[in-house]
């Protein structure tokens, strides 16, 4: 048969199957090759005997529900009668289609044809193996995943030791900090105590609880995930998906802004200075040590010095009064805000949108103030929090 005949050939096995294919949606699609492939493992790993020459499959459901397998309600009927006269027209289908397509290809010879050296020769390769039936029915390939087929995730119970941080146990695992972060769900891993006993995966990522409107291939997207690699990490059996239970995402990051946040970095160093007063209670300079409490740091630096927003925002009020003098606040993201008080001079308006790093001011001595510095506070939702929990050293 000339080259001209098999490249005719192709493209009618491609137009079949593209047929085939219009049956189903390609999430659910791939879900159906994902139980496949687990059915095929197990079938070849599955022992045989003379009694029971049938492969055992490792999961029931396969039995119980073919239809799960094909993607479509299982229609398959008791008696071998019926079933014979449905096959044998769909054989002479099949050969009478070939029959007419090769007595084109014979018409219309395609000549001059040169397959690329890589792509189209692998293309080429697997499409004659598509025709001539030797992967008819094999799974998808996976060699672009990051998992081993099988690979299913679960978690280990790790105790913290003395002297270990969040970036050494991960590192310890061969894990990213975001896969312990998320599996234990740290606020703060500056908390991290020695006898504190967490979660460690056995794959990197991070666990995803699944919301009304979600699917499998919804979840992929969003992470930039594999949709296969979440079917194998979480041992699905097929497409339903349940609203509050948690997946695996295998290779998944946190949010960068969440990251920074459990990591104590959400904030950078307003100015700098050196850390004259702390958050918490103290004796007022001003009345004879009487105690009161420091709602934010102060910083000494001096007369001038750049002062820097801590994190992106938009400033939100720009102004004076006695005790403060020269101010701004800045709101930020998520709830925060943040308050550089006793500025000597503000160069950013009301209104504004900033940058983190970026110049907001001048370190002065307005209001009440014992020297030139900087008094910086953080708040959440209103609620002054200590600003040292959540800035990069």
């Amino acid at each position: 048969m000339g080259i001209g005949c098999k490249y005719h050939i192709l493209i009618f096995s491609t137009l079949y199957a593209d047929v085939l294919s219009m049956k189903f949606g390609n999430s659910d699609v791939k879900i159906v090759q994902h139980v496949e492939r687990r059915r095929v493992t197990a079938q070849n790993a599955a022992p045989k005997t003379a009694v029971d020459s049938q492969p055992r499959f490792i999961r029931q459901t396969h039995i119980q529900r073919p239809e799960l397998i094909r993607g479509r309600a299982n229609t398959s009927s008791t008696s071998g009668e019926k079933k014979a006269p449905a096959r044998f027209i769909v054989a002479a289908l099949a050969i009478a289609g070939a029959g007419i397509f090769a007595w084109f290809a014979l018409l219309f010879p395609v000549e001059n044809y040169k397959p690329a050296p890589e792509a189209d020769s692998r293309v080429y390769s697997e499409m004659m193996n598509f025709v001539s039936g030797l992967n008819s029915a094999a799974p998808s390939a996976v060699s672009d995943m990051p998992l081993s087929v099988g690979e299913t995730f679960n978690w280990q119970n790790y105790t913290v030791r003395k002297g270990d941080s969040v970036s050494k146990i991960a590192s310890e695992h061969s894990l990213s900090i975001d896969a312990v972060i998320a599996s234990n769900s740290l606020k703060n891993v500056r908390n991290l105590q020695a006898g504190d006993i967490i979660r460690i995966p056995n794959m990197d990522g991070i666990p995803y609880t699944v919301v009304r409107g979600d699917s499998y291939q919804k979840i992929a997207s969003y992470f930039g995930v594999p949709l296969e690699a979440i079917l194998d990490a979480n041992d699905v059996q097929d497409e339903s998906i349940t609203i509050g239970a948690t997946l695996f995402i295998p290779g998944a990051k946190m949010k960068s802004e969440d990251l920074k946040l459990a990591m104590g970095e959400l904030f950078i160093y307003p100015v700098n200075g050196r850390l004259s007063s702390g958050f918490g209670w103290r004796k007022d300079p001003f009345n004879g040590g009487e105690r009161r409490f420091h709602a934010g740091l102060d910083l000494q630096a001096n007369m001038g010095t750049l002062v820097k927003a801590a994190m992106d925002g938009k400033v939100t009020s720009v102004g004076f009064n006695a005790v403060f003098g020269r101010y701004l606040i800045i709101t930020h993201q998520a709830g925060y805000q943040t308050m550089y008080a006793h500025l000597n001079s503000a160069s950013v308006l009301e209104g504004q949108k900033v940058k983190q790093g970026e110049k907001i001011g001048e370190v002065g001595n307005t209001g009440r103030s014992t020297g030139a510095h900087l008094h910086f506070a953080v708040y959440k939702n209103g609620r002054a929090i200590n600003p040292l929990e959540h800035l990069k050293f």
